[in-house]
């Protein structure tokens, strides 16, 4: 009896406290980041050893890092211990570059590649591949090209994750920042009547420091309005980011140069996109074919934002292209990607090939391995979609091929 007795109240409390064991179970961690931040011991070890548990503050060690007690050597290294986990939907630091999330793969950042085009070699250097988070112990190093963000004075000694996701969560700069924040602001969710949603991806806010390293950079511009898949981070054409308002002004909260002059793609809330970009998009389906339809030529190689503030309007699995009321605009993530890419400048293609068929990596490519060339367009066989002498992606909107 003794035992029958035990046996249904430990079933009591398993029962009672399931929701706490959610964070436990395969297939459902994404539960880690609901309401934005995690519980505090998956980054901190609060009961390592004391010498790094003690952020230094020594003149003599002033070069030496600060832990925080984190269980990674530095900020990003304890962020890839779960975001670099083999298998998992949520990792974005691959081994063969097959992570074809909407950020990219930080994969392509060790990969250098070098091509022989009419007799010149050409270099395409792993550090020019995307953001160089330094993470130390999965051998991501500062940038060798640049010693600040293009267009901007972040500085590259500085980057990592928290450079651009606030660890924490919290949401600056917001009226109603003294609410607590009950759901993830990645996927659309309700919050519950008193609470906010978090910021997309944990994306800094209005007054974010970029990880309390940036050398004085202090976010102006708020987080992005977007909606993702929440279990299903492999990006297609009817499995992408939604994109709302706000991507290209985020960027310029470090690239503020970029987003400013004449002699500047557009882009941002009031580069929108005219009748005649609109009907382009639409009915481009490759060179040689402008015989598409309005409701299904999304492509996720080009993305855009529609243009609104209201992420319940966002749908991720949308295959419709822009649509004819002009909220539509282009934005920085059009063209390229926010981790990395195979390619130079995080392109979502190669913008140096004539044709996409002769894009770098390629076939030969000194350093290319396993399946770079399939993975760096994500999966897609790019001849037999677009054809041998599909042109450049820029003519999805301008036709020019």
């Amino acid at each position: 009896m003794r035992k029958a007795l035990t046996r249904i109240v430990i079933i009591a409390i398993l029962l009672l406290t399931g929701g706490q064991f959610t964070l436990l179970l395969p297939g459902v961690l994404y539960a880690f980041h609901e309401g934005g931040v995690g519980y505090c011991e998956g980054c901190h070890d609060l009961h390592g050893p004391l010498q790094a548990r003690i952020p230094d503050t020594s003149e003599s060690d002033a070069l030496i890092p600060d832990t925080y007690m984190l269980k990674g050597s530095d900020a990003s290294s304890t962020c890839l211990i779960c975001h670099a986990e083999a298998g998992a939907f949520y990792n974005i630091f691959s081994g063969d570059g097959s992570r074809y999330t909407a950020g990219g793969d930080f994969y392509w950042l060790k990969k250098t590649f070098a091509s022989t085009v009419n007799g010149r070699i050409y270099l395409s250097e792993g550090d020019n591949h995307g953001h160089n988070v330094i993470a130390a112990d999965y051998g991501l190093a500062e940038d060798r090209l640049s010693d600040s963000a293009p267009g901007g004075a972040y500085p590259s000694f500085s980057m990592g994750c928290t450079s651009c996701h606030n660890p924490h969560g919290t949401i600056s700069g917001n009226a109603n920042n003294s609410k607590p924040i009950a759901v993830s602001g990645s996927y659309g969710s309700v919050a519950p009547q008193g609470t906010i949603a978090g910021n997309f991806r944990l994306l800094g806010g209005i007054g974010y420091d970029g990880g309390s390293s940036s050398g004085g950079i202090s976010f102006a511009n708020p987080a992005p309005v977007a909606v993702a898949h929440q279990s299903n981070w492999t990006e297609t054409n009817t499995n992408h980011t939604a994109y709302g308002s706000g991507m290209s002004e985020w960027c310029g909260n470090c690239h503020n140069e970029l987003l400013s002059g004449s002699d500047k793609h557009p882009a941002g809330n009031s580069a929108r996109l005219s009748n005649a970009i609109v009907t382009n998009y639409n009915i481009y389906i490759k060179t040689g074919n402008s015989r598409g339809m309005q409701a299904v030529s999304y492509l996720s190689l080009v993305p855009f934002e529609l243009g609104t503030a209201d992420k319940y309007l966002l749908d991720p699995s949308s295959s419709s292209g822009p649509d004819s009321f002009g909220q539509a605009n282009v934005m920085c993530l059009t063209c390229h990607r926010v981790h990395a890419s195979a390619f130079p400048f995080i392109g979502r293609w190669d913008f140096k090939a004539t044709f996409i068929s002769d894009s770098h990596p390629g076939p030969g490519d000194s350093g290319v391995s396993g399946n770079d060339v399939l993975n760096s367009y994500y999966g897609r066989d790019m001849v037999a979609e677009f054809g041998q002498y599909q042109r450049q992606l820029c003519n999805k909107c301008h036709v020019q091929d």
